[in-house]
């Protein structure tokens, strides 16, 4: 029986479109033509509903009323019966739009009809669907079904015969079968009960949808059910109970259950051993914990487990596996799983695929993987093996196409793999990295696709790469190694590559000027080597780079100004620590989707160029960036990977370096310019930076001020402008800086008072330091001038003079205290990493901004809200004579 899930559901809608089109039109061999002849109010009708649609491609170029197009059971999409004549299949999915029109209501002999994913700009009316009274199979996947209210249901019911019914990514709720409940006022989108009553549905998908809750009881009677897809909704039911909705003759007649990318919790149940047809069973990413119980091993007919993305626990042995003899797609990835497996155990089963990532597996390599003969993909990565890989291994390789042993402690060196058999009609993807492999650089199969060897132990030139079929190579990242010698000629040939990372080795000379010959570069890492030379101009040509880094290299010459000019799609540019020279091209201010921006480290000199301001992804929260267009559909040997390809870079972060990779890079916004010999003024157009993480200028002559409105690059979390030649007062929008966590504005030649903030009073007097004439916290106390000259006392009332000056003083005293105990709340919620870190923010900086234009009398004013205070106690104090005020001077 069929394996359902993902891309093979499609297969089955297209193996059913075939079916029927063997029965549907007849053939006469003697003279070479078709018998039937489609009926005139049938062509008619499929005209007119060719009107209403948007065909851009040209799908339905063979529809028309010229003699030639006259018969219509030969249209694209069209299919008839050869004994009536009638239209009884329709296949019109994927076209590009219009509107969906009730003409197909005359084909009432239809029997399958798939109108799915297309952008049709309104449905608002189904009752025509309840014409088709034939129809078996309706698929309306991806068509927006919101504004249909009860038109869908009741024509559902109005169709004895359907029992296909494939409503995914339709934007359905309850509400759309009119039974939506609500709670506190809010609708609450379960499933309809209503469905549960068509008694001859066979295959029901509801996924991508918006269903909550669980699976109505209503689908017990659904005793010919076979096939039921609920991934990808907001299901958030207990398994348990979802397990005992599906009760009857459904638990016996289910054959396949997809439950998938919901939220579903709870312990696996002990009754699964009832489902007794099961053959696929999906609850990959749930939120489901617990051991598993063994009664799966009891599913005889099971042929596909899915529970990777989970919270299962314990050991796991070859008893839960017993009986499981036609099991062929296994995946319990993600799950803090023990496989325990004896070493001389032989599985009853032999897998397809095989995955396993980040459950424990090690520290031996699993010997009972030597059975599996009919392996295609492999993934047992993150499994704490600390073995070498056994020669038996490759002798499994013949299937397989997909290979992932990586994220181990995997030592040994590796064989000429040139000479090991791998399947030749498919693209191999071998994947090894973050292991202790060392040796060699090995030599790899011709129709090798995918490598990575990356953060390993392998020595020599990579010049053994030359030996595969360039054509197909797309993706190649041996970083981190110790790797030496040049790039080698042959990777010229390599017009399908993609991914090249070749980061942290020893490689010398120069980039070759073939390298613009890789047209579909779309990330070219090279940093952390001894390269030398300028860039090449032919590197232009790679048009589609998206991540070009270059750092701690010996590159020299100015830096071109085609980057801006040809390189358009460069979200990130790495320049760091070479021997860059010149000025900062204009050019680069081109680069509108730059994200991050290090040129740090080199000779350049010149001004700041002024049209900073228009790279607009740093400056838009909303930005047209596309970070990463490296997945799974043009990287054949990715499949496990989570649908992108993450760049890693070594990035200067708030005074220190570290590395960033597994996504994490795409979320810096970075402009890094330290470490050159910059001039001029730092533009007032860098406050336009609105989204900029992070800016550091230092140790550069600039000069000049801070721009006044700084303070409105509120993401900014790191700012370094230290040693320049900076002056002038800290613009007081520098308060307005609530996330900043990292601060260095020393050795420059401010002057004035430090701005008051909950944040800046938070940083060390460190960040100040080298700037004679700034005052205030935390550098020092108070600044010249904030003492009041005293006020001669007057002969009439000298005593009440100094006692009010006591009273102040004593309230003075209170302020300062009240005033410390708020600076001291607010420095630690800049500290902690706490969820009401944000609500302290504004709650000080609100404070703040009142108190910003009256900042020369600040703990004046906090006195004074002291002496009303003390000035209350006191005058109760005297009342009820509890103490008298005190007389000092």
């Amino acid at each position: 029986m069929m394996i359902l899930g993902g891309r093979s559901l499609q297969l089955v809608y297209a193996l059913l479109i075939l079916l029927h089109m063997q029965t549907s039109v007849g053939f006469d061999s003697t003279t070479g033509d078709y018998e039937i002849r489609c009926i005139e109010s049938e062509r008619q009708a499929l005209l007119a509903f060719k009107q209403s649609l948007v065909d851009e491609y040209g799908t339905l170029s063979t529809w028309g009323s010229e003699e030639e197009k006259k018969e219509c059971c030969k249209w694209e999409g069209v299919q008839c019966s050869n004994t009536t004549r009638h239209v009884t299949v329709l296949e019109l999915s994927l076209l590009r739009g219009g509107s969906l029109s009730n003409q197909l209501a005359n084909l009432t002999s239809l029997q399958h009809l798939s109108l799915g994913y297309n952008n049709f700009n309104s449905v608002k009316n189904l009752e025509w669907l309840s014409c088709l009274s034939y129809l078996q199979f309706l698929d309306m996947s991806g068509i927006d079904l919101s504004r249909v209210t009860n038109s869908l249901q009741q024509a559902i019911n109005k169709l004895p015969s359907l029992t296909h019914l494939v409503l995914r990514s339709t934007n359905l709720t309850a509400s759309t079968f009119q039974s939506s409940l609500k709670f506190n006022n809010s609708p609450v989108s379960l499933i309809p009960e209503n469905l549960g009553h068509i008694t001859n549905l066979e295959f029901l998908d509801l996924s991508y949808n918006q269903f909550e809750g669980g699976i109505p009881k209503s689908f017990g009677n659904l005793c010919k059910l076979t096939h039921l897809v609920l991934s990808n909704n907001k299901l958030d039911g207990m398994l348990p109970e979802i397990m005992g909705n599906i009760s009857g003759c459904l638990q016996v007649s289910l054959g396949s259950l997809i439950l998938d990318g919901n939220k579903i919790k709870g312990p696996f149940p002990d009754m699964i051993k009832n489902f007794s047809s099961l053959v696929e069973l999906t609850l990959s990413n749930n939120q489901l914990s617990g051991t598993l119980p063994k009664s799966i091993g009891l599913l005889s007919k099971l042929g596909s487990l899915n529970i990777s993305s989970n919270s299962f626990n314990g050991v796991i042995t070859e008893a839960y596996f017993l009986t499981l003899s036609k099991l062929r797609f296994l995946d319990m990835s993600f799950n803090p799983l023990n496989i325990n497996f004896s070493r001389d155990w032989i599985p009853p089963f032999q897998l397809n695929y095989l995955g396993l990532q980040s459950c424990k597996l090690g520290p031996k390599f699993p010997s009972w993987l030597k059975t599996q003969r009919e392996l295609s993909i492999l993934d047992i990565s993150r499994n704490e093996i600390s073995d070498s890989i056994p020669e038996w291994f490759w002798n499994l390789t013949s299937t397989a196409f997909q290979i992932d042993l990586s994220s181990n402690q995997i030592h040994g060196v590796l064989p000429n793999l040139s000479t090991t058999k791998f399947p030749d009609s498919f693209s191999l993807g071998i994947d090894l990295s973050k292991n202790r492999l060392e040796g060699l650089f090995p030599v790899f199969p011709t129709n090798v696709t995918y490598i990575n060897l990356s953060e390993n132990r392998f020595s020599g030139s990579i010049s053994s790469l030359c030996t595969i079929n360039a054509e197909i190579l797309q993706f190649v990242d041996v970083s981190s190694n110790q790797l030496s010698g040049e790039l080698p000629d042959c990777m010229a040939r390599w017009t399908s590559l993609v991914i090249l990372n070749l980061a942290n080795n020893h490689l010398l000379g120069k980039i070759p000027s073939f390298i613009g010959s890789l047209s579909l570069l779309g990330s070219l890492g090279l940093q952390n080597n001894s390269l030398s030379g300028e860039i090449p101009w032919s590197l232009g040509n790679c048009s589609a780079l998206q991540f070009l880094d270059l750092s701690y290299n010996s590159f020299s010459g100015i830096i071109p100004t085609w980057i801006g000019e040809r390189l358009s799609s460069l979200a990130f540019l790495l320049l760091r620590s070479n021997n860059f020279s010149g000025d900062i091209p204009l050019q680069l201010c081109w680069l509108t989707n730059i994200i991050l921006l290090d040129l740090s480290n080199n000779n350049l000199y010149g001004s700041i160029p002024r049209c900073i301001q228009n790279l607009t992804a740093l400056a838009q929260k909303e930005s047209s960036t596309r970070y990463y267009l490296f997945n799974n559909s043009n990287i054949v040997g990715t499949a496990w990977y989570s649908g992108t390809y993450a760049d890693k870079a070594s990035v200067m972060w708030k005074g220190m370096e570290r590395d960033y990779g597994n996504g994490n890079l795409k979320n810096l916004r970075i402009v890094d310019l330290s470490g050159n010999k910059l001039t001029g003024e730092i533009p007032v157009q860098i406050s336009v930076l609105l989204e900029l993480v992070q800016l550091n200028l230092s140790r550069n002559q600039l000069t000049g001020r801070i721009p006044s409105d700084i303070g409105q690059m509120r993401q900014l979390e790191s700012l370094d402008l230290s040693q320049n030649q900076l002056s002038g007062h800290l613009p007081g929008s520098m308060s307005q800086l609530n996330f900043l966590s990292t601060l260095n504005l020393s050795y420059n030649n401010f002057s004035g008072r430090i701005p008051l903030s909950t944040q800046i009073q938070s940083f060390n007097a460190s960040a100040f330091v080298g700037n004679p004439s700034l005052c205030g916290l935390p550098l020092t106390p108070t600044c010249a001038g904030d003492e009041k000259p005293k006020s001669k006392p007057t002969d009439s009332g000298g005593k009440d003079n100094q006692e009010d000056r006591s009273e102040f003083w004593k309230s003075f005293t209170l302020g300062m205290e009240l005033g410390a105990a708020i600076g001291f709340v607010g420095v630690l919620a800049v500290k902690l990493d706490h969820p009401w870190k944000h609500l302290c923010f504004l709650l000080f900086n609100n404070v703040r901004v009142r108190l910003s234009n009256l900042k020369d009398c600040l703990y004046l004013l906090v006195a004074a809200v002291g002496f009303v205070v003390r000035e209350h106690v006191s005058r109760w104090g005297r009342k009820l004579k509890l103490f008298e005020p005190s007389v000092s001077s």
